[in-house]
C-alpha cells in the first residue's frame, strides 16, 4: 500500500510538471540554451533606446507586424506580453495584426494573433476585444474606395478607370473592397499608424519594392517621416536581418 501511494505521488508530480511545461511559453522555455545569442538578442529586442522618434505604442506595433510578416507565433506571444506590460492597449495590438492581413496573407497573420491571443490569455485580458468593424455588404466597396483614394489620390480613380473588365474582380472588389474597405476603416487606430504598419511588413517580406515604395509614398503623405521610417526598419531588424532592411532602406532614401 505504502509502495502504491508512493508511485501515485511521483505519477501526480509527473502529469503537474507536463502540465507547467506546457503553460511556460516556448521562447521562455528554450532560454539559457544559447546565453550569448539570448544576450544579444535581448539588447536587440529592447525598444526603450532604439527608433527614436516612434513612441513605445509604435515600436510595438511595428515589431507585431514584423512577426505577421514572418508568421512568428512564439515571438509574437513574447512581444505582446511586453508590449502589455508596457501599457499597450490589446485592441491596438491586435490592429496592427489585423491590419497585415491583406498584406502578408491570412496563413502567416494567424499564426501572429496565436501568439497574441496566449499572451492575452495569460494577463487575463478578456477576447475577443470588441469589434473594430464600421463596414458590411453593402458599403465596403464604397468606404474602401473612399479611403483608397484620401491616401492615394487620382491615382486610384485613373487605375479604375484603366482597369480591364475581366481584372475588375481584383483590382477593384477586392484591392478596394477587402484590402481597403475591411481593414482600413476599422477603428482603433489611425490612418497614419495602418500606413506605418503596412511598411513594416511589406519590408519584412522582402522582395516587395515596388509596393514598398508606394507605401512609403502613403505613410510620407499621412504624416510619417523618412526617420519614421528608418527608425522602424531599426526597430525590426533584429526580426528581418540586414539585406531586406538595407533594400527597404534604400527605397526610402529614394523620396527627396
Amino acid at each position: 500500500m505504502q509502495e502504491i501511494s508512493r508511485r501515485k505521488m511521483l505519477l501526480t508530480a509527473a502529469a503537474g510538471s507536463v502540465a507547467l511545461a506546457a503553460s511556460v511559453p516556448a521562447y521562455a522555455a528554450e532560454r539559457n540554451s544559447d546565453p550569448d545569442m539570448d544576450s544579444v538578442r535581448s539588447r536587440m529586442m529592447a525598444v526603450e533606446k532604439r527608433g527614436t522618434t516612434l513612441t513605445e505604442e509604435q515600436k510595438y506595433w511595428v515589431l507585431l507586424s514584423t512577426c505577421a510578416a514572418q508568421g512568428l507565433d512564439d515571438e509574437t506571444e513574447e512581444i505582446t506580453a511586453s508590449a502589455l506590460k508596457a501599457g499597450v492597449k490589446p485592441v491596438t495590438i491586435k490592429e496592427a495584426i489585423y491590419q497585415t492581413f491583406p498584406y502578408v496573407g491570412i496563413g502567416r497573420a494567424r499564426q501572429a494573433l496565436k501568439g497574441a491571443n496566449k499572451a492575452m490569455k495569460a494577463a487575463g485580458i478578456k477576447l475577443p476585444t470588441a469589434s473594430q468593424t464600421t463596414v458590411n455588404d453593402q458599403n465596403r466597396l464604397q468606404e474602401g474606395i473612399r479611403v483608397q483614394t484620401s491616401i492615394f489620390g487620382d491615382a486610384i480613380t485613373q487605375m479604375h478607370r484603366n482597369t480591364a473588365p475581366e481584372m475588375k474582380p481584383l483590382m477593384i472588389d477586392d484591392l478596394s473592397g477587402y484590402c481597403f474597405g475591411d481593414f482600413y476603416t476599422r477603428t482603433g487606430m489611425s490612418i497614419k499608424d495602418r500606413e506605418l504598419v503596412v511598411f513594416a511588413a511589406i519590408a519584412a517580406l522582402g522582395g516587395c519594392e515596388s509596393q514598398l515604395k508606394a507605401h512609403t509614398g502613403a505613410n510620407l503623405k499621412e504624416g510619417n517621416t523618412k526617420q519614421n521610417l528608418a527608425d522602424a526598419l531599426q526597430i525590426a531588424i533584429p526580426l528581418n536581418g540586414f539585406p531586406r532592411t538595407l533594400n527597404a532602406l534604400a527605397v526610402v532614401n529614394s523620396f527627396k
